[in-house]
């Protein structure tokens, strides 16, 4: 992609010449070490899309790699043909011609690849393409064996900053649950009180190791619009299933005045650890989905009653753009992250981007976060078209004579990486 503003090979030379910041990155180990290259051009957010161009039973056969790449050649061929212009589609794109020099997807291609393929489980090669990039942190949500994170054991791959996550600790529904999530103590819990003390014990040894931030990704299975339960509706809850570990609450509405209580709790550890907390928002992996429970908007309540909590919202909330724009115009304690949104939507992101600009405080947003987990040959993909989509709306800004091509300049150094450096406090 290219704009068509006068000073936009201009403005997209200098971004890459900015080092990055990834926001949100699900990297457990270094890698890939790609089998196979239908593998390679399906790997990542682009299976949705072939997924979503197909059919089930296509998208079974092309991850069986015990079938010839020949056999499965026609299946890729009819939904690559069917999903060839979307924005995870431009990701396989370049990975192909960076990394495999092939400018088009074809049998011959994937034949030629079949012993170019990338093995990225060595960590200089893993760093290297991140060089490439010029991404010089990582913000990790990796879900970790917190026994390790406590003891100081555990190893973050490359450049990785800790993201605490939080889902499962705010979502519990039984005994069993419970003594899971507090395990790495090792002690049990027999009360609310309790589980609390224990849930801060750990969330604060992950902040001793090194963690950056909380994250929680809960709108994949629950709405974004938390109540403010008593304390005794919620303690009802978890009495009521700790007094029998045969019991279970119901989901979701008979667990939720225990979910949405420990997560009002969990952002004021938040506000007294002084750490920002990332939320999912928006477009989730995947297919069949629903979406109306992500809209960042129903976050309002929750932000404007911790208004010492800074707030990280993921995503670009795709499609509602409008509502993610109020949100970050309106509090103080909002900002606004383009992580994963770049290759969604690579067009409203750039329409976005212009918007943000002339109606949010440009200080206020994060523009890129691969979230990959491993396949940091995407990220490399991810970052280049990032920085394509910066350029390209700040390009057309200074057409209009919205700015001058250096405040273009410092607001892209700012997206791409002084926001986030000074946000999380990476100090880069």
């Amino acid at each position: 992609m290219r704009g068509t503003a006068k000073c936009y090979d201009e403005l997209r030379a200098y971004c890459e010449t900015v080092s990055i910041v990834d926001c949100h990155d699900h990297s457990t180990t270094c890698g890939p070490a790609y089998e196979d290259p239908i593998q390679v051009v399906i790997n990542g957010y682009f299976h949705s899309d072939i997924h979503s161009a197909s059919s089930d039973a296509d998208i079974a056969a092309l991850q069986d790699n015990k079938r010839s790449v020949e056999d499965r050649w026609p299946i890729l061929e009819r939904a690559w043909q069917r999903s060839c212009y979307t924005g995870y589609a431009e990701v396989t794109r370049r990975v192909l011609k960076k990394f495999y020099g092939e400018e088009k997807l074809t049998l011959d291609a994937l034949k030629r690849m079949q012993d170019k393929l990338l093995d990225l489980t060595d960590a200089a090669a893993f760093e290297a393409i991140l060089d490439e990039a010029k991404i010089v942190g990582r913000v990790g949500d990796i879900w970790p064996d917190i026994s390790k994170i406590l003891d100081g054991t555990w190893e973050m791959t490359p450049r990785a900053y800790l993201a605490i996550s939080l889902p499962s600790y705010h979502s519990i529904r039984s005994y069993e649950e419970v003594q899971q999530r507090v395990a790495p103590l090792g002690r049990r819990v027999t009360s609310l009180d309790e589980y609390l003390a224990a849930c801060r014990e750990i969330f604060e040894g992950q902040k001793t190791y090194g963690a950056v931030t909380f994250k929680d990704q809960s709108a994949y299975t629950r709405t974004l619009a938390y109540g403010n339960p008593t304390r005794a509706e919620a303690e009802a809850v978890f009495n009521w299933f700790m007094e029998d570990p045969r019991r279970a609450a119901s989901y979701p509405d008979g667990v939720r005045p225990l979910d949405d209580y420990l997560f009002h709790a969990f952002m004021r550890m938040a506000r007294d650890m002084d750490l920002p907390v990332q939320i999912h928002t928006g477009h989730m992996a995947g297919i069949r989905n629903e979406i109306a429970k992500t809209n960042a908007v129903g976050l309002t309540r929750l932000i404007e009653l911790h208004r010492d909590v800074r707030f990280d919202l993921f995503h670009a909330n795709w499609p509602y753009g409008g509502e993610l724009l109020f949100l970050g115009k309106n509090y103080p304690n909002v900002t606004l992250d383009f992580c994963w949104a770049n290759i969604i939507d690579p067009v409203y992101c750039q329409n976005l981007f212009k918007q943000a600009l002339s109606s949010v405080p440009h200080g206020k947003i994060h523009g890129y976060g691969s979230d990959f987990g491993g396949s940091v040959d995407r990220a490399w993909a991810h970052a280049d078209i990032a920085r394509d989509n910066i350029a390209i709306a700040l390009s057309d800004m200074v057409e209009l004579d919205y700015l001058g091509l250096e405040e273009a300049r410092e607001v892209a150094y700012a997206w791409l990486f002084g926001n986030a450096n000074e946000f999380f406090r990476l100090g880069l």
